[in-house]
């Protein structure tokens, strides 16, 4: 991936769910950013989670950008980071993939 280049996965919950309370529950370390946004390190990848439609204290869609890969020596290629990640958010959830 280029330094021009994002990788974007766009995921959808059945229902609003509170992201800061599932990334707590799941063990994954975050940071807020505002009511929209949640800066996430995963796999030694920093992610960018934002709510599209509401708060990420209770929201069903979701753009999760890829903002930083690991070191490629430590991690698998960018879209299995996202699906990983997502994989990951949906079990913490209870969300059937």
């Amino acid at each position: 991936m280029t330094a021009n280049e994002t990788s974007t996965h766009h995921d959808t919950l059945p229902e609003p769910t509170n992201l800061r309370d599932t990334l707590e529950r799941a063990g994954i370390e975050h940071l807020d950013v505002d009511e929209e946004r949640i800066v996430v390190i995963y796999q030694q990848a920093i992610l960018m989670v934002t709510a599209t439609d509401g708060q990420v204290t209770a929201t069903q869609e979701l753009d999760i950008e890829l903002w930083e890969a690991a070191p490629r020596s430590t991690a698998p290629d960018p879209e299995a980071v996202l699906t990983s990640f997502t994989d990951e958010l949906a079990a913490a959830t209870g969300t059937p993939q």
